[in-house]
């Protein structure tokens, strides 16, 4: 799939200059009252029509004689939901005496300043302020130019710039985990390990080994002893998460970042903020979409960069676009000690399917409920929110199966969400189990 490189900068010449119905107007009745008063013998008709003929002899002598070019300049390609950016407008070459108008058109989830889109340009160059209001990659709006010379004589444009296109990176909920990771196997995490090494966990105080760090010595119980004693400790590690994002449906009014949340809202946002929450902490994340077309694959990273890609990867999600996806390419070579988060408001059962094929091949698998509450309490419409209130019962069937499996469903409710079952697998997966001799 191409790179996608969204369009900071346009230009277009604003084609040859035109005399405007004004000028033309203005020759027509100097000539014609010049003409009827030779005829009879007016001539306070010349004194009529002389500020005329002064008026379209000083715009046509004052007209402009080279083509003009215009610009448009997005200040930022990159911006997250409720962030202002500026579009900025010139014409080249700025020209003196020249009056002209710029045009924002409006487009879908972006506020103007001005609101109606319209600015003068001031010596060619105007600015208008952009605001974004919900994520993904769209286009800013067409950018139109009009310019006028002297008296209103020659006109060039208006003129439609190409479209300025940005991407809108979601702002990640507000998240944290106080539990650790499980099944945590590199060493450059945060993550405790049950293993001794090098870390910042204290493990206990042992004898000085060839090759222990002077710095690790530790002197009241080297002078009690007589003998060098060094702190030991335990190693840190780090996990990997394999994010499984559902957009196969968008239900809710789509109102941005100052309205109510969509489903796909909420698990976007959620998605962004799990992954702020891992890739800070050294761990090592993949995230897969279901029902997506055309999103880049993002394989494993870590580290503050990969968080950029993940949300330039939510960022380019279309929902509802590949119906026909089973999820089975997304969890196809998914490492089986990784921890599967499966977020989804679980309304289509492909991803139901999908997390019970995770739960039966024995991988970790949490289901968060990506849900909006406000869909059933929607007191505008009673037969709507009745209608939900019918098909959460056949959903809560299906989260009960996914419990009856050992698949935990937890409800995204910001920070604290995944704390205790992120415990309770970790207690799990440190019990002692039955072998076979």
């Amino acid at each position: 799939m191409p790179e996608w490189r969204p369009h900071r900068t346009v230009t277009r010449r604003l084609g040859r200059w035109a005399s405007t119905a004004a000028h033309e107007r203005a020759i027509m009745l100097a000539a014609g009252g010049a003409v009827v008063a030779v005829v009879g013998r007016r001539p306070d008709l010349l004194v009529i029509v002389a500020p005329l003929v002064v008026a379209a002899l000083w715009g046509h002598l004052a007209r402009p004689r080279v083509d003009v070019t215009g610009e448009a300049r997005l200040g930022d390609t990159t911006m997250r939901e409720g962030a202002v950016t500026g579009v900025r407008v010139s014409i080249d070459p700025p020209l003196p005496d020249l009056h002209g108008i710029a045009l924002l058109a409006q487009a879908p989830w972006v506020e103007r300043k001005p609101s109606s889109g319209i600015v003068e340009l001031e010596q060619g160059t105007a600015t208008l302020g952009v605001r974004s209001t919900r994520w993904g990659r769209r286009r800013v709006g067409t950018v139109s130019i009009a310019l006028v010379s002297t008296w209103g004589s020659f006109r060039a444009g208006p003129v439609d710039l190409p479209d300025l296109e940005c991407a809108t990176l979601p702002v990640p909920a507000s998240f944290d985990a106080s539990a650790p990771t499980p099944h945590p196997r590199g060493i450059v995490g945060l993550n405790r390990s049950n293993r001794p090494g090098s870390g910042s966990e204290f493990n206990t105080i042992r004898r000085f080994h060839p090759g222990d760090r002077l710095r690790r010595i530790h002197w009241p119980v080297s002078m009690r002893t007589g003998a060098l004693h060094v702190t030991s400790t335990f190693t840190d590690e780090d996990a990997h998460v394999v994010l499984l994002v559902d957009c196969l449906s968008d239900v809710g009014p789509r109102e941005g970042i100052d309205g109510r949340p969509t489903s796909l809202d909420v698990t976007v946002r959620a998605a962004g903020a799990v992954s702020e929450h891992f890739l800070r902490s050294n761990d090592r994340l993949t995230l897969r979409t279901v029902g997506a077309a055309e999103v880049p694959v993002l394989g494993v990273g870590s580290g503050t960069n990969h968080l950029r890609r993940v949300l330039d990867t939510l960022a380019a999600i279309s929902p509802a676009t590949e119906r026909r996806d089973s999820g089975e390419r997304a969890i196809r070579g998914v490492d089986p000690n990784a921890l599967c988060l499966v977020l989804s408001p679980l309304i289509d059962p492909t991803m139901v399917s999908l997390a019970h094929t995770l739960a039966m091949r024995g991988m970790t698998v949490v289901v968060v409920d990506t849900f909006p509450d406000h869909l059933v309490a929607d007191p505008t419409s009673i037969y709507l929110a009745l209608a939900w209130r019918m098909r959460l019962l056949s959903r809560d069937s299906e989260v009960h199966a996914l419990r009856q499996r050992g698949v935990p469903v937890v409800p995204w409710r910001g920070p604290g969400s995944l704390d205790q079952v992120l415990r309770d697998i970790a207690r799990r997966a440190a019990a002692p189990r039955i072998a076979r001799r």
